[in-house]
C-alpha cells in the first residue's frame, strides 16, 4: 500500500475547543483556589491595618460683582472699578499654603494627637483626653514627637523627656522650652494604649493641607467650587473647611478694605493741614473784626460788589481745582505712593483724567493680587509694573495740561477781578481786606467739607464691605470611608488572585518544549502516527505482549500490528525498521513487543540487535554471552546460528549484536549482512530491526536499504518539539521507507495528558485482564500534577 493512501498520512489542523480550554485552567483548580485565597488573605490583612479615610466637602458661590450698588458709585467715584471674579485665581489662592496656614494656626493643627492600641495607630481630634499647653511660645520647639504613657493613677511619662511620672498640670521642661499636660478627661484614658504627641512648622503642615486640598467647579457655567478633602476624622475635614471659607472671605474682605484705609489715611492726612490752615483764617478774621470794630458791613456798595462776587466765585472754583490738581500731583509724583492706588480725582471734573485714574487703580489692583502668586521678577509682573509706570506718566502729563489751562482761566478771572476792585477803589480798605480774609476763609472750609464728606463715605464703604463668596451649605462629611474602598480592594485581590495562576499556566506553557499532546505531533510533521503506547508504571518491565495478556499495553501494540500491516503490504517476508531521534526514546522496549505481538499472531518473527553501538536487547534477555553479529562479521559463527529462540514467547528469536565493534557504519556496509538478510527472509515471516538512532549516527539511513517500513518512535514527554522538524525533513525527502510514527510513553491523563486537558481514552473499559487498582484520593490528586 503506497504512502500517500496510509492511514493518518493527512496533517491534523485540530484546534482547541471550548471546553478543553476550560479543562485546561480548571484542572489548575487548587491552584486558583490557593491564590485567591491568599490574596484574599493579603487584601484582609491590608485593610485591617490600614487606615481609613473620609471624604469631607463643601461648596463655595463664588459672587460676580455685576450690579451697581451704593458702595459701587462709591468705589467708582475714589478710581475703583468692580470686576468679575476669576474662578482660576480664586482656586489658587484658596489652595494657597499661606490661606492654609491661617486655618492651621487657629484650629492648631500642627499639633496632632495619636493614640496606638493592638491593632492599629489611629489619630485623636476632638476627643484627645489630654491637651498639650506650650508655655513658652516664643522658645517653643517646632519638631518634636513625645510618647505618652499612662497609669493607673493618671501619671503619665514621656520617655523622650525623662523617666519621671508627671501629673496633669505640671511644668515639665524639654531642652529650652517648657509646657505642660492637662489631662481634660480621666475617664476616657486607656491605659493599655499609646498616646502620642507630634508637632510640625505651621507652614509645612499647611504646605500638606493644601496638596490634599481637592479644588473643582461644580459645573462649567457656575461660579460654584466643590472644596474636598480626606481625613482620618471626619470632623477634622468639616473643620478644616469651614474654617477654611471663613479664612478666606476674611481674607477677601482684608483686600477690599486695604484702598479704603489707604483712603482713610490720606483724607485724615490732609484734614489735619487743613484744620490748622482754616484755623490760622480764622483768628485773622477774628483780630481783623477786633481791631478795625467791624461786625457787619451794609448794604453800601451791594450792587457794585455783585459782579465782583461772582467774579470771585469763578475764581475760587479755579482756586479750588488747581489746588486739587496739585494735590493729586504731589501724591503721583511721591515714591512712596508709586506702588499705591490714586485715591480719587477728588471731584475734578475732567473725562481724561477721570478715566486715567479709573486704568491706573485698576492695573494697581491686579498686579497687587498677582503679587501674591507670582513672583516680582517674573516678565508678567513687569509687564504690569512697565503700564504703570506709563499710565502715571500719562496722569502727571494729563494734570500739567489742566493746570496749563486752569492757570489761564485763572488769570484771566483774576484779571477780571483785579478790573473789577479797580472799580470799587472807593470801597474802604477795612471791607477790601474784609473780602479777602473772607476769600480765603470759604476756600479753605469748602476743601475741608469735602474731605470730611469723602472720609465719611470711605468709612461707609469699610463698614459695608461683604465677602464676594460664601459656603452654601456647612461642611459635610461621608458617612463610609472613601479610602480604601474594601469592595474595590477585595475585587482587586479576587482579579490578581484569578490572574496570578493564569499567569503562571500561560508562562508554562510558553516554557514547554517538548512533545505533550497529540495536537503537537500534528502541527509539527505529516508524518502519520500509527499508533500510542500508555504509560507503565513499571520501568524495568521488558515484555508487556503474552499469548493470553490483555493489558492496555498489549491491546496497543496489537492495533500497532494491525496499522504496520498496511505499511508493510502483502509481502510474505517484511522488514521493520524501528528508529528514533535519540536514545532513551524506548525503541529497544517497542522493538521487542513488537516482535512478541507478531510472534503471538504465529508468525515467525526475529529481532535484529542492530544498534551495535550500545546494545540494550542482550542486557535485558542476559544474552551477552552468546555469539552476535558482529561475530558474524568476523566469520567466527554462520548466519544458521545466530537466532536464539526467546523462552516464553514461541515463534520469536533473537540476533544479539555480540561484541561492540570499533567500526559499527562500516561493518553493516560488509556484503555479509546481505547475505544475513536474504537468510532470514527465507526462514522468518517479519524481520524486525533494531537501529541505532538516526538522529545521531548514520547507521539506521544504511539499513534503510532492507526494510519495507519504518516505524520512527517519539516518546512523549521526552522527544522535543524542535526535533519534529527533522522527522519531517526525513519524511519529505523520503529518506527512511513507508514512515510512521508511534508515540511511546504517552499519559492519558492530568496536565500531562496525551489527548489534551481533561481527555482520555481507554482500552479496555474493564477489557483488561490487569486488576482495576482504586488509589486514595491524595495520591489520585498528585498524579493529577506528575
Amino acid at each position: 500500500m503506497s504512502l500517500s493512501s496510509a492511514p493518518g498520512s493527512l496533517k491534523e489542523n485540530v484546534k482547541s475547543s471550548p471546553k478543553e480550554l476550560v479543562l485546561k485552567y480548571l484542572i489548575f483548580l487548587p491552584l486558583f483556589i490557593l491564590s485567591v485565597a491568599l490574596a484574599v488573605s493579603v487584601a484582609f490583612i491590608y485593610l485591617r491595618y490600614t487606615i481609613p479615610m473620609y471624604s469631607s466637602s463643601v461648596l463655595l458661590l463664588i459672587k460676580n460683582d455685576t450690579k451697581a450698588s451704593s458702595a459701587d458709585a462709591l468705589a467708582d467715584d475714589l478710581g475703583l472699578t468692580s470686576r468679575k471674579a476669576n474662578l482660576s485665581n480664586e482656586m489658587e489662592i484658596l489652595r494657597s499654603a499661606t490661606l492654609m496656614g491661617r486655618v492651621i494656626d487657629s484650629l492648631d493643627l500642627n499639633i496632632q494627637y495619636f493614640s496606638s492600641g493592638q491593632v492599629k495607630r489611629s489619630e485623636l481630634y476632638g476627643n484627645c483626653p489630654f491637651k498639650y499647653v506650650n508655655l513658652t511660645p516664643g522658645n517653643a520647639e517646632e519638631y518634636f514627637d513625645y510618647t505618652v504613657k499612662f497609669n493607673n493613677e493618671r501619671a503619665f511619662q514621656i520617655p523622650e523627656v525623662s523617666d519621671q511620672w508627671f501629673k496633669s498640670g505640671q511644668l515639665i521642661k524639654h531642652r529650652t522650652s517648657y509646657f505642660q499636660i492637662d489631662v481634660v478627661d480621666p475617664m476616657a484614658i486607656n491605659i493599655n494604649y499609646t498616646y502620642y504627641i507630634q508637632s510640625r512648622k505651621v507652614y509645612e503642615t499647611a504646605l500638606d493641607y493644601s496638596y490634599g486640598l481637592g479644588i473643582k467647579q461644580l459645573s462649567r457655567d457656575a461660579s460654584i467650587l466643590r472644596l474636598t478633602m480626606q481625613t482620618e476624622v471626619p470632623k477634622k475635614g468639616r473643620d478644616i473647611l469651614d474654617k477654611l471659607v471663613y479664612e478666606y472671605n476674611k481674607a477677601t474682605i482684608e483686600d477690599k478694605n486695604r484702598i479704603v484705609d489707604n483712603t482713610l489715611q490720606f483724607v485724615d492726612s490732609r484734614l489735619v493741614l487743613l484744620n490748622g490752615e482754616l484755623g490760622k483764617v480764622e483768628q485773622g478774621l477774628q483780630d481783623f473784626r477786633q481791631k478795625n470794630e467791624v461786625i457787619d458791613i451794609g448794604m453800601q456798595g451791594t450792587t457794585k460788589y455783585g459782579e465782583i462776587v461772582a467774579t470771585e466765585g469763578k475764581l475760587n472754583e479755579e482756586e479750588v481745582k488747581v489746588k486739587m490738581l496739585n494735590i493729586v500731583k504731589d501724591y503721583v509724583q511721591n515714591s512712596s505712593s508709586k506702588t499705591l492706588p490714586v485715591l480719587s480725582s477728588l471731584g475734578i471734573e475732567d473725562p481724561t483724567l477721570n478715566s486715567l485714574v479709573q486704568q491706573y487703580n485698576q492695573l494697581q489692583l491686579e498686579r497687587e493680587q498677582n503679587a501674591k502668586l507670582i513672583p516680582e521678577a517674573n516678565p508678567i509682573m513687569q509687564t504690569m509694573s512697565s503700564q504703570v509706570e506709563r499710565l502715571r506718566l500719562s496722569i502727571l502729563e494729563n494734570i500739567k495740561s489742566l493746570e496749563a489751562s486752569s492757570g489761564a482761566l485763572r488769570n484771566k478771572t483774576l484779571s477780571q477781578y483785579n478790573s473789577l476792585k479797580g472799580n470799587v477803589r472807593r470801597i474802604p480798605a477795612e471791607e477790601r481786606e474784609l473780602l479777602e480774609i473772607t476769600r480765603q476763609q470759604g476756600i479753605k472750609q469748602e476743601l475741608f467739607l469735602f474731605l470730611l464728606q469723602k472720609r465719611e463715605e470711605s468709612a461707609i464703604t469699610r463698614a459695608s464691605a461683604v465677602a464676594s463668596s460664601y459656603a452654601l451649605d456647612p461642611a459635610i462629611s461621608s458617612y463610609i470611608p472613601v479610602s480604601p474602598n474594601k469592595t474595590s480592594i477585595y475585587r482587586i485581590a479576587l482579579i490578581i488572585g484569578l490572574l496570578i495562576p493564569v499567569l503562571v499556566i500561560y508562562v508554562l506553557e510558553l516554557l514547554k518544549d517538548k512533545i505533550i499532546t497529540r495536537q503537537d505531533v500534528t502541527k509539527l510533521t505529516n508524518v502519520p502516527i500509527l499508533g500510542e503506547i500508555a504509560h507503565h508504571p513499571d520501568k524495568n518491565r521488558q515484555w508487556v505482549v503474552g499469548v493470553h495478556d490483555r493489558s492496555i499495553l498489549s491491546e496497543q501494540f496489537r492495533i500497532i500490528r494491525t496499522n504496520l500491516q498496511f505499511f508493510i503490504g502483502n509481502k510474505p517476508n517484511g522488514v521493520l525498521l524501528i528508529t528514533s531521534s535519540i536514545a532513551g526514546e524506548g525503541k529497544t522496549f517497542t522493538s521487542m513487543n513488537i516482535g512478541a505481538v507478531w510472534a503471538v499472531a504465529n508468525k515467525k518473527t526475529v529481532i535484529l540487535e542492530l544498534d551495535l553501538r550500545k546494545p540494550k536487547i542482550s542486557a535485558a534477555l542476559q544474552l551477552e554471552n552468546y555469539k552476535g553479529i558482529s561475530n558474524y562479521m568476523l566469520g567466527q559463527v554462520t548466519v544458521e546460528q545466530l537466532p536464539i529462540p526467546v523462552k516464553g514467547i514461541d515463534n520469536l528469536y533473537i540476533i544479539p549484536a555480540g561484541p561492540i565493534p570499533p567500526n559499527p557504519s562500516e561493518l553493516l556496509m560488509d556484503s555479509k549482512i546481505d547475505d544475513m538478510f536474504a537468510y532470514l527472509k527465507k526462514n522468518f515471516d517479519l524481520i524486525v530491526i533494531d537501529s541505532a538512532p538516526i538522529g545521531l549516527v548514520s547507521d539506521t539511513k544504511i539499513l534503510s536499504r532492507f526494510a519495507d517500513a519504518t516505524l520512527y518512535i517519539v516518546r512523549q514527554r521526552y522527544t522535543l518539539k524542535k526535533q519534529m522538524g527533522f522527522i519531517e525533513d526525513l519524511y519529505k525527502g523520503q529518506v527512511l521507507p513507508s514512515m510512521g510514527l508511534l508515540v511511546n510513553d504517552v499519559k492519558m491523563t492530568g496536565l500531562s495528558s496525551y489527548y489534551g486537558y481533561g481527555y482520555g481514552y481507554g482500552y479496555g473499559y474493564n477489557y483488561s485482564s490487569e486488576p482495576e487498582v482504586k488509589l486514595p484520593w491524595w495520591k489520585r490528586l498528585f498524579n493529577i500534577y506528575r
